[in-house]
């Protein structure tokens, strides 16, 4: 796993960061569209660094969307991968010029701070070629998602363990439902994901 306070070069599957906000684990799974356990053994919480362009990430719609492509996984990679990518519907919609005037525009609605700022969670447990998309990635609960096309900075902002605390360079806090103090703590780490 990467070393909390360590900025890192990260592509792939991103959304915003009130997607994940300092949520325990499971809710954390369903707001993304993570199979369920997916993040029990911990994860990190990534923030973006850098401002984006439109050459750096292309429209994956939401987290109902799992995989960027419409319609519900299937049961098997082969099904899974006939699904229509959310990329191309808006890209056959708009033409490539539309295309990017909406990347444009929706740039501008992206902060580097804040509930809105591009986030990543990264899983201890890797993704499983031998699991079944419905099963690895099933639908999640509607947050902006998009994929980045190239690496980007992130900064390596809290490791979320598997007993529910979540790490930072300077605070260590639970945000297990069952800690007496879950709602302050969730405050303060939120607070700091979102100035980080």
């Amino acid at each position: 796993m990467p070393v909390v306070g360590a900025i890192e070069k990260y592509g792939g599957a991103v959304t915003s960061l009130n997607a994940i906000a300092a949520l325990p684990a499971r809710r954390v799974e369903e707001n993304l569209g993570y199979g369920r356990g997916r993040l029990s053994q911990g994860y990190c919480i990534l923030l973006l660094k850098q401002k984006l362009t439109p050459d750096d990430f292309e429209f994956e719609g939401t987290t109902l969307r799992s995989g960027g492509r419409a319609g519900l996984p299937a049961d098997n990679i082969a099904a899974d991968r006939t699904r229509r990518r959310v990329h191309d519907d808006v890209m056959a919609e708009y033409g490539g010029g539309g295309y990017r005037s909406l990347q444009t525009r929706t740039l501008l609605t992206i902060p580097l701070t804040g509930a809105s700022r591009v986030a990543k969670v990264l899983p201890t447990i890797r993704h499983n070629d031998k699991l079944a998309p419905s099963e690895q990635y099933p639908m999640g609960g509607g947050f902006r998602q998009w994929t980045l096309k190239r690496p980007c900075d992130f900064l390596v902002a809290a490791f979320v363990d598997d007993n529910g605390f979540a790490h930072t360079k300077d605070l260590s806090l639970s945000l297990r439902d069952d800690e007496p103090h879950v709602v302050d703590n969730r405050m303060r780490i939120y607070r700091y994901l979102e100035t980080a």
